[in-house]
C-alpha cells in the first residue's frame, strides 16, 4: 500500500518528536518558521512523493540555529554557530537513518547543506530525508 504525502509527512514528525533530536529541540513548525522566531528550532516539509513500483518520497527537515553576533570594534557581526549545528545535525542523522517501519518502509538521510537565512539571523541545517518503500 502506497503511502499519501500526509501521512509521511506524519510519520517523519513522530519520528523526530520521538527521537533524541526532539528532546534536544523540542519546538517544531509544519512547512514555515515563525514571524519572529527565537531559540532553535525545526522546520519540516515535504518535497516530493513518487508513487510507481517501489514509492520514494522526499521530506526537508531543516534545523535552525540562532547566529552568534558578537561586537568586534564598533560593528556586530554574524556568525553561524557551526559546533551546535554539526552536534544537531549527528544527532538528525542518528535519530532518522535507516529507521525502519514495518518491515518494509526506510527513512534514508542524505543531503545536508548549510544555509544562512538573513532575515532572521539564524544559519540552518537542511537535510533532505527520503523514505522508500522495498
Amino acid at each position: 500500500m502506497n503511502l499519501t504525502s500526509t501521512e509521511i509527512f506524519r510519520l517523519v514528525w513522530d519520528r523526530i518528536r520521538d527521537s533524541s533530536l526532539g528532546k534536544a529541540v523540542s519546538t517544531m513548525y509544519a512547512d514555515h518558521y515563525p514571524n519572529n522566531p527565537s531559540g532553535e528550532f525545526i522546520v519540516i516539509g515535504s518535497l516530493s512523493n513518487i508513487i510507481g513500483d517501489s514509492q520514494v518520497a522526499t521530506v526537508n527537515v531543516n534545523i535552525y540555529v540562532p547566529d552568534t553576533t558578537p561586537t568586534i570594534g564598533r560593528e556586530e557581526q554574524r556568525y553561524p554557530d557551526r559546533n551546535r549545528l554539526d552536534e544537531l545535525t549527528r544527532i538528525a542523522f542518528d535519530s532518522l537513518g535507516h529507521y525502519p517501519i514495518d518491515e518494509r518502509w526506510f527513512f534514508d538521510a542524505s543531503d545536508e547543506t548549510l544555509i544562512s537565512e538573513e532575515s532572521v539571523s539564524y544559519t540552518f541545517s537542511n537535510i533532505k530525508v527520503k523514505l522508500k518503500k522495498y
